[in-house]
């Protein structure tokens, strides 16, 4: 039986405001020229609603959405200067992982491209990641980047 791979029409890159976040973009940038797909670019604010009035939760979530659509915009520049025309996707939850899945779903992605932040000690294996999650659940083939 012979194996045949699907052609990558669009890719779902899930960004963040880390400093790793452009390798993954370059990563994407690469993938995307490679096999002639599209490419989504997806920013998610954390959604911090379910902790109430605390600390002035609306504010802050203001302020990070403020600062994610912003950085969507900078993500989508570079994308563009490296001869793409990216579709850009900034939404607000309180589950990265669920709504990079929800995308994944919407958008018909046939690759992921993301980053993975490294724990050390005990928070590597008390605290799941978002990338775990996505691997573990997402309709596609993901590729990880590491940064050392």
């Amino acid at each position: 039986m012979e194996w045949k791979r699907k052609p990558i029409k669009t890719i779902l890159v899930p960004l963040d405001l880390s400093s790793q976040a452009p390798s993954v973009l370059e990563e994407a940038i690469h993938q995307a020229k490679a096999s002639e797909a599209e490419l989504v670019l997806l920013m998610v604010a954390e959604d911090f609603s379910d902790i109430g009035d605390y600390a002035h939760a609306a504010q802050v979530q203001t302020k990070l959405l403020e600062e994610t659509q912003a950085k969507a915009e900078e993500y989508a520049h570079h994308a563009k200067a490296a001869g793409l025309i990216p579709q850009v996707e900034v939404c607000q939850s309180p589950s990265p992982a669920d709504a990079i899945l929800r995308v994944a779903e919407e958008r018909h992605a046939d690759f992921i491209v993301m980053g993975s932040r490294s724990k050390r000690g005990i928070d590597r294996f008390v605290l799941g990641s978002v990338a775990g999650k996505v691997v573990s659940h997402a309709p596609c083939s993901v590729l990880v980047v590491r940064n050392p």
